[in-house]
């Protein structure tokens, strides 16, 4: 009868292999055991040098870490994962607006033709009469056509101011449209006529005409724009009735004109086309 030895920890009990030999057995289970022991000598001179150096390899400090580990420690002290960058996607720049002008800011035009109707049309004939001046200027053009043309623009000013304030700038008082826009307005009309007067007093061969003229126009398109922006919009959207102010700025439009027989014949025609749009606007409204 073998005893506990042979029974449990002799190589016959760990045999994988019945019929092989046992001395076979015995031979291989030596040499494991020889194997074994020079790993863990191997290890543990590997640890002792670790200690005494204080340093450690990254390989086999990450394999330690590794081992040692669970599953559940891992997934808590693990490093967070990078955010994905966002690639942020510059808009296109637009390009700069064009400059203000007495085409560009001129308000949309109604189905029944207004009060700022009719001024606008008179802002976009006086401009272009000083376009048409300004070629002349460039052109040397004859000093009585170059007068002509500058007394034209001098009289339609003069005839446009005197409707605005006599009657359209009142108008805008009293439907409480912003006081310092129309208080603006009557300076710069102010600084208007003292350069008109300049322009009929002067030689057209003499210094500084034309320069006068082309600043006049300066002058008139800046506050132009300014009543198509900032004045014209408040109006409109005011209560006020700019139809049936239409009607009273025609009527002292015509009086103001300087032929009596044209005066007799334009009030007809202004009765007959009463709020319908007139001159450049005219020509819009035909479209539409």
């Amino acid at each position: 009868m073998a005893d506990d030895k042979t029974k449990r920890g002799s190589p016959d009990s760990k045999r994988l292999n019945k019929s092989e030999p046992y001395e076979m057995a015995y031979a291989k289970s030596k040499r494991a055991k020889t194997s074994t022991a020079k790993t863990s000598a191997k290890s543990a001179a590997k640890k002792s040098a670790k200690k005494a150096t204080g340093t450690a390899s990254p390989r086999s400090s990450s394999t330690t870490r590794a081992k040692s580990a669970s599953p559940a420690m891992k997934r808590t002290n693990a490093a967070p994962a990078a955010k994905k960058s966002r690639t942020t996607t510059r808009a296109t720049p637009k390009p700069p607006k064009a400059e203000k002008t007495a085409e560009n800011t001129a308000p949309k035009t109604m189905r029944e033709a207004d009060a700022v109707d009719l001024l606008t049309d008179d802002h976009l004939e006086v401009g272009a009469l000083f376009k048409q001046y300004e070629k002349l200027a460039k052109k040397e053009a004859p000093a009585d056509q170059r007068r002509t043309l500058a007394q034209t623009i001098c009289d339609m000013l003069k005839t446009h101011t005197t409707i605005e304030e006599e009657v359209f700038y009142p108008a805008a008082r009293r439907a409480g449209i912003d006081a310092d826009l129309l208080d603006e307005a009557d300076i710069e009309h102010a600084s208007a006529k003292d350069l008109i007067a300049q322009i009929e007093g002067g030689d057209p061969d003499g210094d500084h005409y034309d320069a006068k003229v082309k600043v006049l126009g300066e002058y008139i398109t800046h506050h132009v724009v300014e009543e198509h922006t900032e004045m014209f919009p408040e109006c409109r959207r005011s209560a006020m009735d700019l139809v049936g102010l239409r009607g009273e700025m025609e009527a002292r439009k015509l009086s103001l004109a300087p032929d009596e027989g044209k005066q007799a014949s334009d009030s007809e025609a202004v009765n007959d086309n009463r709020g319908k749009p007139t001159g450049i606007l005219a020509s819009l409204f035909s479209k539409a």
